[in-house]
């Protein structure tokens, strides 16, 4: 199957195949709470043994982690992305615009920490920890709206970390929370930039 609606020139990654064909196979389940258990367990299957990654995604940025759209389904509209984490890089709490989500490590071990909010404010919110996964490579996380708000670091001092990232639809906006006392966070709206 040729990548015609590959976005980032990645060469020589053919997991990137077998992964939609993955997907197109869970979206014929209809809806989102179908799909992404479906996908979820299709990519523990397939995630066991990546092998080596493309040397175009090993490539880290020092100012902070980096995103590449590697494909865009012209049928379904899902998106595929990979993350390259540096040593220590991490993102800000974020929410995924109540777009599911599928998301796994290929290579290196995320620590993601979820939240939930317990009070909302004009322009402040109230988070709270609920829950932790350190995931290692092979490992895959769901995320179901309303349950996707969290954040992640690489918790590797030396290794680079790729995850990959499966979004039912274009995530161009998200929101995003910036701590300023105790448990008080100001929401900010975030435009995601791939390369």
């Amino acid at each position: 199957m040729g990548r015609s609606n590959a976005v980032a020139r990645i060469e020589s990654f053919p997991l990137l195949d077998d992964v939609v064909v993955l997907t197109d196979a869970a979206m014929k389940a209809g809806t989102p709470a179908r799909i992404v258990p479906r996908l979820v367990e299709n990519l523990r299957g397939l995630l066991a043994n990546v092998g080596d990654l493309p040397q175009e995604l090993l490539q880290v940025r020092k100012r902070g982690y980096v995103r590449r759209e590697l494909y865009r389904s012209p049928k379904h509209d899902y998106r595929v992305i990979a993350i390259t984490w540096g040593p220590g890089q991490a993102s800000p709490i974020h929410d995924h615009a109540d777009v599911w989500g599928v998301e796994a490590v290929l290579r290196g071990e995320l620590e993601v920490v979820d939240f939930r909010s317990v009070r909302e404010y004009e322009a402040l919110n109230e988070l709270l920890p609920s829950g932790q996964h350190r995931l290692k490579a092979g490992n895959v996380i769901s995320l179901l709206p309303p349950h996707d708000l969290h954040a992640c670091r690489n918790v590797g001092t030396r290794e680079t970390a790729v995850s990959l990232h499966i979004y039912g639809r274009h995530l161009e906006r998200v929101r995003s929370y910036v701590h300023l006392e105790g448990r008080l966070y100001r929401q900010e709206e975030v435009r995601l930039t791939s390369v």
